[in-house]
């Protein structure tokens, strides 16, 4: 069953706990329990690497940051952001 990522991006938010932005994203991955990262297609190849290396999931989102800050309901862009508990969504399974 194909989910929709948005969607499950906005029940995540609402629903669970998630961080956004690349900094806290790379402090979270090292040091906290992240289930899953999500990365924008355009997300820098420095930020990339370093969570890549954090041994977290990581979900590649289609789309650039401009298109996920929106989704998120954020009106800046978002190259990364950490769901800590997905709470009502499915998005752990969309790995």
């Amino acid at each position: 069953m194909e989910i929709n990522i948005d969607k499950s991006l906005i029940k995540a938010i609402r629903t669970g706990s998630v961080i956004i932005g690349s900094n806290r994203t790379i402090d979270a991955a090292d040091k906290a329990d992240v289930k899953l990262v999500v990365l924008a297609s355009n997300c820098p190849e420095d930020v990339r690497n370093k969570i890549e290396n954090s041994n977290v999931p990581v979900l590649n989102y289609k789309g650039t940051g401009m298109d996920l800050g929106p989704v998120c309901g954020k009106p800046f862009s978002i190259a990364a952001m950490a769901i800590l508990d997905p709470g009502e969504s499915d998005l752990l399974s969309a790995q």
